[in-house]
């Protein structure tokens, strides 16, 4: 069940606009260091939208989106998830006004990325982008954007002032120019701005708890004198990338700050990494989703009452590393298991909560062993079938279940039918009967005919008997499979 229609309806209208210009190195940036992170079909959304904009036009005409739906080739379900990847690393901010008709009219303003300095100095990206490309072609990518150092010791700076090159009016022709008509035009229009390129393109991290960071900092500093806007933001994407929880941040603020009393935002990266290391290795962290969104969580604000209520808010409120953490009973997942995760989310764009179901379904079918490329196959089969939520999810696996118990039956009772005409044929060559005796034999099977059953009225109850025994275990096996998950 999709949620999507609920946001957006293909006759709502849409126009771009951009108040920063997009350069020929932003483009390259955003194919080289983006791409990699939010995928293709994203980036072919951006490059969509920002085509759209005539040259030296920042505000497009507008459209539909049942166009964008043409020239991307995609549904409307696709082209909102990719608008929300765009949102959250921060190439576009999305406006939406409601009509007097009824309908909505987006505003999509596009955000330029970030130069390649801010990139690869930044916390988040450039760990996931490292994960993403592995070492050797993220340095190869890297040294791309970097340029040799000049030492300007060796050269004699001849550069003239501006006070050297230009003077500056007396009072008097100021004031008579002010005064003229020519003081109209520098004045701005208060509905109009200025194109400029901003300084940082910040992504928004709401999640760290600051409250319980400063209760725990209290006994140790002033909280209002070290947590500056500059530090929070570094704590906040410090946090989300390596997983650190309030209670363990503030050991590694104080440990930064055990020589100085301001805080220095290399030292606490440096101690945040350190902090990783110990704690899971040399192996960085990867980019994964958040849990499964609130708009697919059936048991979103509810208490379960039943077996399987009580499964299904588990996986809408556990990611899928926590959930093969859990299954490795609290031991370190491999590598090799998490690349996987990663390929569930990124590659075949499942959502959290049904990733969860995909690999416990994986996991009990084959002794706890993921297999890449059965799980590949399966997931391909769910993407196809647009599963979003869990219960979608649950009921597919359970289906999956049951056509493979029943094949294997099948197969069973195939082989077994193949068997037995085999061995009666060797028996009857083995033990041949007189002809006497076969025809009192035939009789006699004749009367047992008339006052019994016939065989495949027999044969038929007992097929019942076995479907019913066979549901009835696999209610079971459901049961087991939800407590044991829980």
């Amino acid at each position: 069940m999709t949620w999507h229609w609920k946001e957006l309806l293909p006759v709502d209208r849409f126009s771009v606009r951009t108040s920063n210009y997009i350069t020929e190195m932003d483009r390259q940036t955003l194919a080289l260091l983006y791409q990699p992170l939010t995928g293709a079909l994203a980036h072919s959304v951006y490059v969509t939208l920002l085509s759209q904009l005539e040259k030296d036009q920042y505000w497009s005409d507008e459209l539909t989106h049942r166009q964008l739906m043409l020239l991307l080739g995609v549904s409307l379900e696709v082209i909102y998830e990719e608008r929300k990847k765009l949102e959250g690393i921060g190439l576009l901010k999305t406006y939406k006004r409601k009509d007097e008709e009824g309908g909505a009219t987006y505003l999509y303003e596009l955000q330029p990325p970030m130069t390649p300095k801010q990139f690869f100095e930044n916390d988040v990206l450039s760990v996931y982008l490292f994960n993403r490309l592995g070492k050797s072609h993220y340095r190869v990518l890297r040294d791309r954007f970097t340029i040799d150092k000049i030492d300007h010791d060796q050269y004699t700076e001849m550069t003239y002032a501006f006070d050297e090159v230009y003077v500056s009016l007396h009072h008097s022709e100021m004031v008579t120019n002010l005064q003229s008509e020519t003081s109209n035009a520098l004045k701005m229009n208060k509905e109009k701005e200025l194109l400029s390129i901003n300084d940082q393109n910040e992504m928004i991290f709401n999640q760290f708890d600051f409250d319980l960071l400063e209760k725990s900092l209290s006994t140790f500093i002033v909280p209002e004198e070290i947590l500056t806007s500059d530090v929070r933001k570094t704590i906040s994407r410090l946090a989300f990338v390596y997983k650190i929880e309030p209670l363990e941040m503030s050991s590694i603020v104080q440990q930064a700050l055990l020589h100085d009393e301001k805080l220095d935002l290399l030292e606490l990266r440096k101690k945040a990494q350190e902090w990783y290391k110990v704690e899971h290795g040399n192996e960085p962290p990867g980019i994964g989703m958040q849990k499964q969104p609130l708009n697919q969580q059936t048991m979103a604000g509810k208490e379960p009452q039943t077996e399987e209520e009580r499964t299904i808010k588990f996986y809408e409120t556990i990611s899928p590393l926590e959930l093969l953490e859990i299954r490795s009973n609290g031991g370190k997942v491999a590598a090799a298991d998490v690349k996987i995760i990663e390929s569930l989310i990124i590659d075949h764009q499942l959502l959290p909560g049904v990733t969860n179901v995909l690999l416990d379904f994986m996991l009990y079918s084959q002794d706890m062993k993921l297999s890449k490329a059965l799980v590949d196959k399966v997931a391909g089969h769910w993407s196809r079938k647009k599963v979003k939520n869990v219960k979608e999810a649950m009921q597919l696996a359970l289906l999956e279940r049951r056509k493979t118990t029943e094949a294997s039956n099948q197969k069973r009772t195939q082989s077994q039918a193949k068997k037995r005409p085999s061995q009666k044929r060797q028996m009857q060559k083995r033990d041949k009967l007189p002809k006497w005796l076969v025809d009192d034999k035939v009789k006699q099977e004749q009367v047992e005919q008339s006052t019994n059953p016939s065989k495949e009225n027999v044969n038929a109850d007992r097929k019942n008997d076995e479907q019913s025994f066979e549901e009835m275990l696999e209610n079971l096996r459901k049961n087991k499979t939800q407590k044991g998950g829980i």
